[in-house]
C-alpha cells in the first residue's frame, strides 16, 4: 500500500471537509484499494443512527437583512468635494512639507490616499485632519520622532500645507423596483423578497444538515476502533520530520530554535505530530470502509469536474494556475486530499440517507 502523509490544508470549498481533517502529502487516487480494512479498523454501526430534527425559518427581518446586504454589495464610491473629514474616511490630499522654511526631499505629495485611523503618518498629520472641511487648506506644525528612518529629518520640526481636496462617498443604491430589475430576472418586489427568503431557507437548511453530518461522523469515529495502524505510519512520521527540518533551514534556523517558535520541544512535537497522524489515518480508513461497503467512488469525470470550478472560482486556467503555485491544479488537490474529502461527501450523504430523526 503505497501512500504519502498530506500535506498541510484542506479544500475549505468542499463541505465536510471540517469534518475530516486529512494530512499528508496527495498521491494515490484510491488509497487502501491493496488491504483489508477490517484488518485495521473496526467499523461500528453507521446506519440507522438518529439525529434531532432539523427545522429552519426565516423571520420578515432577516429577509430585509440580506436585501440591505445586497444593496451593500452593490454600492460605489464616488469622490465628493465637499464634506467634513471623519474617522474611517478615505481623502486624498497634497501636502508640502517645510523645516526651517525649506522644502526638503520625501516632504511633499501632490496626489496621497489616506483613510483616517488606519493610514500611519507622523504624530498629528493624521489627527490634525479630523474635523476639517474638504476642500480646506490646514497648516500643522509638528515635529519627526527622533528614531525617525529619515536621519536628516528625525528629531526636527516641521510644517506641513494639506490640501484636502476629495473623500471617498460610498453611494448606496435604494431598495426599489429598478434595483431589482436591474439585478436580479424578477419585475416587482414580492416575487424577488420570496426568492430572497428562499434563498435564506435553503441556506439554513444546508447548515443544518452540515451540523447534523459533523454529529453523526462524530459518533462513528466515537465508536469505531482501531486494530492497528499501516506500516507506512513511522516513514510519513520521518517524512514530516525532514519537511520540517527543511522549512527550518531555509529560514536559516535550527531545528529546535524553529519548533520553539511555534511552542514545541522537537518531542513534543513529534509526539503531536505522531497523534496527529494516527488520528488522521484513523478516520481516511473509516471513510474508504464506508465507501467500499456502500459501492462508493469519485469517479473520474466527476474529479475533474470539481478541478474544472477550482480553476473558474480562481480565475485562473491551467497554466496561470501552474505557473502561479509550482505545480499543477490536479497536484495541488491531489495534496489537499481533494478526491478524499469528497468522497467523505458521499459516505455522509449516504449515512443520512440511513439515518433517522429523532
Amino acid at each position: 500500500m503505497k501512500k504519502k502523509l498530506l500535506c498541510a490544508g484542506l479544500i475549505t470549498a468542499l463541505s465536510l471537509s471540517s469534518m475530516l481533517v486529512l494530512t499528508g502529502c496527495g498521491g494515490e487516487e484510491q488509497p487502501y484499494s491493496d488491504v483489508k480494512l477490517s484488518e485495521y479498523v473496526k467499523l461500528a454501526e453507521y446506519k440507522g443512527l438518529e439525529y434531532d430534527k432539523i427545522s429552519v425559518s426565516v423571520s420578515a427581518e432577516e429577509v430585509q437583512d440580506e436585501i440591505d446586504k445586497r444593496c451593500q454589495d452593490k454600492a460605489t464610491t464616488e469622490k465628493a468635494e465637499s464634506g467634513k473629514v471623519k474617522d474611517g474616511d478615505t481623502i486624498n490630499v497634497s501636502f508640502e512639507g517645510k523645516i526651517d522654511g525649506k522644502t526638503f526631499e520625501g516632504g511633499s505629495s501632490d496626489d496621497y490616499a489616506i483613510t483616517i485611523g488606519t493610514t500611519s503618518m507622523i504624530d498629528g498629520f493624521v489627527e490634525g485632519l479630523i474635523g476639517k472641511e474638504v476642500g480646506e487648506t490646514v497648516t500643522l506644525d509638528l515635529k519627526f520622532p527622533d528614531d525617525y528612518q529619515n536621519k536628516d529629518v528625525a528629531g526636527k520640526d516641521v510644517t506641513f500645507e494639506v490640501k484636502i481636496k476629495t473623500k471617498d462617498v460610498k453611494i448606496v443604491p435604494d431598495y426599489d423596483l429598478d434595483f431589482v430589475k436591474a439585478n436580479s430576472d424578477y419585475d416587482n418586489l414580492k416575487d424577488y423578497e420570496a426568492s430572497v427568503k428562499k434563498d435564506l431557507l435553503a441556506s439554513k437548511q444546508e447548515n443544518a444538515e452540515m451540523q447534523v453530518k459533523n454529529a453523526l461522523w462524530e459518533e462513528i469515529v466515537e465508536k469505531s476502533e482501531i486494530i492497528k495502524y499501516p506500516e507506512e505510519k513511522d516513514a510519513q512520521i520521518e517524512e514530516q520530520m525532514e519537511a520540517i527540518k527543511k522549512d527550518a533551514e531555509d529560514n536559516d534556523m535550527e531545528l529546535d530554535e524553529y519548533l520553539e517558535s511555534a511552542g514545541y520541544t522537537e518531542k513534543e512535537f513529534k509526539k503531536a505530530l505522531s497523534d496527529n497522524i494516527e488520528k488522521n489515518m484513523f478516520q481516511e480508513m473509516l471513510v474508504y470502509a464506508i465507501a467500499e461497503k456502500e459501492d462508493l467512488e469519485v469517479t473520474d469525470d466527476e474529479y475533474q469536474k470539481y478541478i474544472d470550478q477550482v480553476l473558474e472560482a480562481s480565475g485562473m486556467d491551467e497554466d496561470t494556475f501552474e505557473s502561479a503555485y509550482g505545480m499543477t491544479i490536479k497536484e495541488y488537490l491531489d495534496n489537499q486530499n481533494a478526491r478524499t474529502i469528497m468522497l467523505l461527501n458521499k459516505v455522509m450523504d449516504k449515512v443520512m440517507e440511513y439515518a433517522k430523526e429523532k
